[in-house]
């Protein structure tokens, strides 16, 4: 296992940098949708309540189409160079 490891400590190529970005944006989107959910299930006013779970299925979507694109980095589909 130790083999395995070595070397990785390296600068990561634009791909690579490309594939966390996204990834991290994905995770940061999905963190928003669940604590807008949160906000708008707390006692909130119906309009107040409706607004919250629009924007949270706008950025549900989002969040898939991120982690789409992360795949298609990772699958080698998008390049950067």
């Amino acid at each position: 296992m130790k083999e395995l490891i070595q070397g990785l400590d390296g600068p990561r190529t634009a791909q690579q940098e490309l594939f966390y970005d996204l990834e991290d944006a994905a995770a940061v989107i999905g963190w928003s949708v669940m604590e807008l959910t949160a906000l708008a299930a707390n006692g909130r006013a119906p309009n107040e309540a409706a607004a919250l779970m629009r924007i949270c299925t706008l950025l549900g979507h989002q969040q898939e189409k991120i982690a789409a694109y992360a795949g298609e980095v990772k699958g080698l589909r998008i390049n950067r160079v």
